[in-house]
């Protein structure tokens, strides 16, 4: 398959929906929910914590069987999104033994910011260092205010996480500090020429949001491609040194990771999506059964399919593949209000995302359905909700969009296995 470019990655990393093609299945154009259907719907409590809980239970019954959690967003940028995703993710790690949460950020920048999350440094400004601009709101920092305070006053500590790779830079700041901590030089030069092409990786998918910024493609190939071999020699040498097992596994991380955002300029380089190696960054999270995982992404990659015919997301469907019958997948949705994006071509740390308004769900889609309840929120299973329903479903990604563009044709029941819905709703608040 021909190579792409960092344009071409840059293009597969971001959510730009479009209509597209649906497969050949029976769609039900009834515009108000049965009555049967409407008895599946449960209430969804939003008023506390505690009030949560209770309207959940057998929906974390169900989550709590898996080994893998997928916590869905319909959009980028809805606070009751990352509220409820708090709320449930809180429980899993309380009551049924979740010890990390992963989220769709860099596996080294979530690293870093994990190595500094129990210490004195404060949890707002590591966010903004190391998360990029959609994670950044007053409803993630909670979560992480309280993983902050659970570790310290349990053995057994929660560790935070990224399964993406969009920058470099972090990825030589890892490398160099674990290499000091195990007391390694050998890679030394090697570290400066690899910094030297994360730099020009990095400017570059920065830059992308700057109107007059020019990209040195020729440079820009010439030195990730050369950077690719050497991450790749570092990583053979690495695995006969006699170094710490916990060093070297995080090693191993950073390296991997490095090459998967180098890999596009090396011609010689399988091709591999972006939703599979984000399985495969999460599969690295678990080194034993006794690890379960929390992840946190929108809901066209958390699904078990890719949508928009087969062309954007399912990193649910690899996860699958590598925890068979162990993953369950939560979709999100919502219908009015706002909620909070961003005009940036590329999501960075630097991203700011501001309040949109809504458009009203478009007629016959799964939004327009669910809003018939009287249930301003709930969830269902999709398994007994009209398992052959085919409705349009809106997939918001980080952009300011919200019209019939970004609708797909898809069965619910095989994209997740339980869908949550709140009618109106609200764009996060800002750090």
């Amino acid at each position: 398959m021909k190579h792409i470019t960092l344009l071409g990655i840059c293009l597969t990393i971001i959510l730009q929906f479009k209509s597209l093609s649906v497969t050949a299945q029976r769609t039900d154009t009834v515009d108000k929910l049965s009555n049967a259907q409407e008895k599946l719907l449960k209430q969804v409590s939003l008023k506390n914590y505690e009030t949560f809980k209770a309207s959940v239970k057998p929906l974390i019954a169900k989550m709590s069987a898996k080994q893998i959690v997928g916590l869905g967003e319909g959009t980028h940028g809805t606070a009751e999104f990352y509220q409820l995703r708090y709320y449930i993710s809180r429980i899993l790690i309380e009551e049924k033994g979740f010890n990390h949460v992963a989220f769709e950020n860099d596996v080294t920048e979530m690293w870093l910011l994990n190595q500094q999350l129990n210490s004195s440094a404060d949890v707002a400004a590591l966010m903004k260092k190391y998360m990029i601009g959609i994670w950044q709101n007053k409803e993630t920092k909670e979560m992480l205010d309280w993983i902050k305070t659970y570790n310290k006053n349990h053995v057994r500590k929660v560790s935070v996480h990224g399964i993406d790779y969009p920058v470099q830079k972090p990825d030589i700041e890892m490398l160099t500090l674990l290499f000091k901590k195990a007391g390694i030089n050998t890679f030394d030069h090697a570290l400066l020429n690899l910094s030297a092409a994360a730099n020009i990786q990095d400017e570059a998918w920065f830059g992308m949001n700057q109107k007059d910024f020019k990209i040195d493609w020729k440079n820009l190939n010439k030195l990730c491609g050369q950077a690719y071999v050497t991450t790749d020699s570092i990583q053979q040498q690495i695995k006969g040194m006699n170094i710490a097992t916990d060093i070297e596994a995080d090693l191993l991380l950073a390296l991997v990771n490095l090459k998967q955002g180098f890999e596009p300029f090396y011609p010689k380089a399988k091709y591999v999506s972006r939703d599979s190696l984000m399985a495969h960054n999460t599969s690295l999270i678990v080194k034993s059964k006794d690890d379960k995982v929390i992840i946190w992404a929108h809901d066209a990659h958390l699904a078990k399919k890719e949508v928009f015919d087969n062309s954007v997301g399912g990193t649910g469907k690899y996860l699958l593949k590598l925890f068979p019958n162990n993953y369950f997948a939560l979709g999100t949705a919502t219908a009015l209000g706002q909620f909070g994006a961003t005009s940036d071509a590329r999501p960075v740390n630097t991203t700011v995302m501001l309040p949109y308004t809504l458009e009203a769900p478009l007629k016959g889609s799964w939004e327009a359905l669910l809003s018939t309840s009287p249930k301003t929120s709930h969830y269902f299973f999709t398994d007994t909700f009209g398992p052959n329903l085919v409705k349009p479903q809106r997939f918001v990604g980080y952009g300011i969009k919200s019209d019939a563009s970004l609708y797909d044709k898809v069965n619910l029941a095989e994209l997740y296995d339980a869908f949550l819905f709140v009618k109106q709703t609200h764009a996060p608040s800002k750090l």
